[in-house]
């Protein structure tokens, strides 16, 4: 049998497809190609008619992705994240061919945001995820933005000294001091601060449903959170975290009270995130297994937890080890 002009074929897992390929772009055929289907098919194609005729776009793509149960499984802050990124791309690349993109103009991208790493490293996993649903789609057969290198952020969040945390103290009320307490009273995320329900309270706990694990959890208030609550003025029936109006605050505004305290007292090197790795800090260096630390943060991979309390647990160790050290000394 002669083969046809534009087809080609890919062995997969021991399995043979049929592609109709034209100007870098991919159809699959059926699989037999001496069928009628395969024949009919391919005259179509070579016709301009279905699925080739439609030009490939970014824009096309990012709808099909956001339309796909891939989407609705996100949790709403990664919705967010997400969704900035597929801006940017719809701004910068919407019309273009995704199917005609190479690796290097991705790397570039990414390089001419490296002023702003955290956003250049969503670049290409957000294109990889595409090039994913492209394939799923069967507009290509490749992902070129998979595994390229991420841009070195730095040291990233870090947990906040005593000094920082009474520097803090001192300065901030109302609000501001509430997302604080409740940010490093409960090692919660910033996210999952907003969710909060006065409702939810319960024995000097709250129960907290987080958005990125979906893990259910209790915490139990310490007595600066504890503090902090009793005086707090109720503004709504509902979300405990409100501006005086009683509307709920979501996560840009919270993180925008927070930084005005941080750059009133000097204290912008640390992150409202940071909390979370001082609250997991704190309970390491009272002793805290990682089991123990893990019932708070809600961390289910307990090297994550090693990784938020690590600062804190040599720190403890140490002293343990200077302790025992002295203790020799004494008994020669």
């Amino acid at each position: 049998m002669v083969k046809k002009k534009f087809t080609t074929s890919k062995k997969v897992k021991g399995r043979t497809y049929q592609y109709f390929r034209k100007g870098g772009q991919y159809v699959r055929l059926p699989n037999d190609p001496k069928s009628e289907e395969y024949d009919r098919e391919y005259w179509r194609l070579m016709r301009g008619d279905g699925a080739l005729s439609q030009r490939f776009t970014f824009d096309k793509l990012i709808l099909s992705y956001k339309q796909s149960p891939k989407w609705e499984r996100l949790a709403t802050r990664t919705k967010a994240d997400y969704s900035k990124v597929l801006e940017y791309l719809h701004d910068v690349i919407g019309p273009k061919d995704p199917t005609a993109m190479r690796r290097s103009t991705i790397i570039e991208a990414q390089m001419a945001n490296r002023h702003r790493a955290r956003f250049a490293n969503y670049i290409p996993h957000m294109l990889s995820i595409l090039f994913e649903q492209a394939i799923d789609l069967d507009w290509q057969r490749d992902n070129p933005a998979k595994g390229i290198a991420k841009i070195k952020t730095g040291d990233g969040h870090k947990p906040w000294p005593a000094s920082a945390i009474a520097a803090y103290r001192k300065e901030a009320h109302g609000t501001a001091l509430l997302i604080f307490e409740l940010a490093l009273g409960t090692g919660q995320r910033a996210s999952d601060l907003t969710r909060m329900e006065w409702a939810h309270v319960e024995s000097d706990g709250v129960w907290v449903t987080q958005g990125k694990t979906k893990a259910r959890l209790w915490i139990p208030f310490t007595s600066a959170l504890k503090a902090v609550l009793g005086t707090t003025k109720r503004t709504s029936l509902s979300h405990i975290l409100n501006d005086e109006f009683g509307r709920k605050l979501n996560y840009d505004q919270i993180q925008k009270k927070v930084m005005a305290v941080r750059k009133a007292t000097g204290l912008t090197e640390f992150t409202l995130h940071g909390l979370r790795y001082s609250a997991a800090s704190e309970l390491a260096e009272a002793g805290c297994t990682d089991q123990q630390i893990a019932a708070i943060t809600g961390h289910k991979s307990l090297s994550m937890v090693q990784k938020y309390s690590k600062g804190a647990s040599q720190k403890r160790l140490a002293k343990q080890a200077q302790t025992l050290r002295e203790q020799n000394k004494n008994r020669s």
